[in-house]
């Protein structure tokens, strides 16, 4: 996908809420009090109510947005600038072309997008013959659960192959 695709698709907020809505729909809301999995959808709050308990769940609740104020498109627009480069951005970068005065959000938003990306990437195995340039990978050692690994910088904890 690229800018122009991205912007036709997701140009506002309302899309974004609404794209969200769909992939909410999909995976199911369960209700955090009963765990009930019917609910009804309350188009005027954006939020579910459970049809046992009448509990309401907000569309970003149980999610990597929950306790965020930050609208869904800059969610959107991040989550597309973190994916479409090889390289990434930094948060300060992200800031800059978010327009977006504070750090501590865009950090914060930052750092649950890596942690699902990370997630997500743990549940894919490689198979077959595999070719490596040079990599770490963690190693249990009972010197580094002492505390006497390397000092300073470097890849401690990590076994170079």
């Amino acid at each position: 996908m690229n800018i122009f695709s991205f912007t036709a698709h997701f140009g506002s907020e309302e899309d974004c809420r609404l794209h969200f809505k769909e992939q909410r729909d999909k995976e199911g809301v369960v209700c955090k009090r009963s765990g009930g999995t019917s609910h009804y959808w309350l188009q005027g709050k954006w939020s579910y109510e459970c049809k046992g308990c009448r509990f309401r769940t907000s569309l970003r609740s149980g999610t990597i947005m929950e306790s965020s104020k930050l609208p869904f498109l800059v969610w959107y627009k991040t989550m597309f600038l973190m994916s479409c480069t090889k390289k990434g951005f930094s948060t300060n970068e992200l800031q800059k072309q978010l327009g977006l005065k504070r750090y501590e959000p865009v950090w914060a938003m930052v750092h649950k997008l890596r942690r699902a990306m990370g997630n997500r990437d743990a549940r894919y195995t490689l198979e077959g013959m595999i070719e490596l340039d040079e990599g770490y990978f963690s190693v249990a050692s009972k010197e580094i659960e002492r505390g006497k690994g390397t000092r300073g910088r470097g890849a401690e904890g990590k076994q170079n192959v």
